[in-house]
């Protein structure tokens, strides 16, 4: 499986809808500060003109490449592997086993996502340094936990889970 691959240059990676990217002041306003205060590993803030503000999302913790695996909805990053290969292999096998996951923020997906370095501004994100991710409209609950094996392959998972809501008539 080849995966497409971005990388920070040491700060969170931001994940926002397509269509507001390049709303996305990183560096250049205070955009990239408030992703970089996000504690734990995912966090919400929001950013664009304060009376128009938007949700972004800011995974944290680690700089480290990132790609997405769509069959499990997830963000993963690359801490450790010998290969592409051996790196998705672990991921299959272990994701059903993982016991606890850290729950994080409530997402609400309202189109294709763009994953790239908190740093840059959307508008100077170039293809090569983009992930674009899609995921079906929903509201997710974004889960982690980390995936290792005994041969030294280790994988951070940020899991998108679909919230399912009730109706108000269900109520």
């Amino acid at each position: 499986m080849d995966l497409t691959w971005v990388e920070s240059e040491g700060g969170p990676m931001i994940v926002v809808e397509e269509s507001l990217r390049n709303r996305w002041g990183g560096y250049t306003n205070s955009d990239y500060e408030n992703a970089c205060e996000v504690e734990g590993y995912a966090g919400l803030v929001t950013f664009g003109e304060p009376s128009a503000s938007v949700p972004a999302l800011a995974i944290n913790d680690i700089p480290a490449p990132t790609a997405f695996l769509k069959e499990f909805r997830a963000i993963v990053q690359w801490i450790s592997s010998s290969s592409d290969a051996r790196f998705v292999e672990v991921v299959r096998e272990g994701i059903e086993f993982v016991d606890p996951w850290v729950d994080g923020p409530l997402v609400q997906v309202k189109g294709p996502l763009a994953v790239f370095d908190a740093a840059l501004p959307g508008t100077e994100a170039r293809a090569d340094e983009l992930l674009l991710v899609e995921i079906e409209p929903a509201v997710y609950r974004l889960r982690t936990a980390d995936i290792e094996s005994d041969t030294g392959t280790c994988a951070r998972v940020h899991k998108f889970d679909r919230v399912i809501q009730r109706s108000a008539r269900s109520r």
